[in-house]
């Protein structure tokens, strides 16, 4: 019963969304183009009607000095950010900021300096390139998000934070139960820059990349995850 109104719930976010963006075209000249806003919250109200969701996973991660061999991991997601990992071997590499789970619009969408500077075909598709700026944990962040026009799902992302890692990324989806969209592959870079006046000689050194590679399987979407699972790895990052 919990879950079924879970489901409901999300049915009902997704349509309010839905009814928000028709509004905001609505309110618009005729003719005119959709702005940024109306998209993000097209694109957004998508990933949020998914509540959780449970997910098999392969993971490796590479970059000049570092491989990690794929490793079969299960990933455990409910909104709005929450994220539990599990792997048979015992231990799981779980690079939070080059795994894209959950809604990667959630930042964004409540951000400043929102526009539409242009169209791009991004992985064979044309895209609307949106760019803006948000704040998360303090910082200030500069983002670029391309969402494909006919679907209205992020094809590539890229974030600029203040400080911690810069992230890109892109996405391809497969369709489950005939009714979401989530992401079938992810292929992401993270560089990392080194820690100011730490080590003198790291400081001259380039941001050495690493490049992130997630396949995913068998989603189970809403099935009222209890929060529990994710008390586990409460403190984990």
């Amino acid at each position: 019963m919990i879950a079924e109104c879970g489901v409901w719930i999300a049915d009902y976010r997704r349509r309010l969304c839905s009814a928000l963006f028709a509004a905001l075209l609505a309110a618009a000249p005729a003719g005119a183009a959709p702005t940024a806003k109306a998209v993000l919250v097209r694109a957004s109200a998508q990933y949020d009607a998914v509540q959780d969701y449970v997910v098999d996973a392969k993971l490796s991660a590479d970059s000049p000095s570092t491989h990690v061999p794929e490793m079969k991991i299960k990933i455990y997601y409910k909104q709005p950010n929450k994220v539990h990992v599990e792997s048979k071997d015992g231990f799981a590499m779980f690079p939070r900021h080059g795994a894209i789970v959950g809604n990667p619009l959630r930042d964004l969408v409540g951000g400043t300096d929102l526009v539409i500077q242009r169209s791009e075909r991004v992985l064979g598709v044309d895209c609307y390139l949106i760019k803006g700026s948000f704040k998360r944990e303090g910082y200030s962040a500069q983002a670029s998000v391309w969402i494909e026009k006919a679907s209205h799902l992020v094809r590539q992302v890229a974030v600029n934070p203040e400080w911690g890692p810069s992230v890109s990324a892109k996405l391809w989806y497969t369709r489950v139960n005939d009714r979401y969209w989530l992401p079938s592959t992810t292929v992401a870079t993270v560089s990392t820059p080194p820690i100011p006046n730490e080590d003198a000689e790291a400081d001259k050194q380039p941001f050495v990349p690493m490049t992130v590679r997630l396949r995913f399987a068998n989603y189970r979407v809403n099935t009222g995850l209890d929060d529990k699972i994710f008390r586990k790895q409460e403190g984990s990052k």
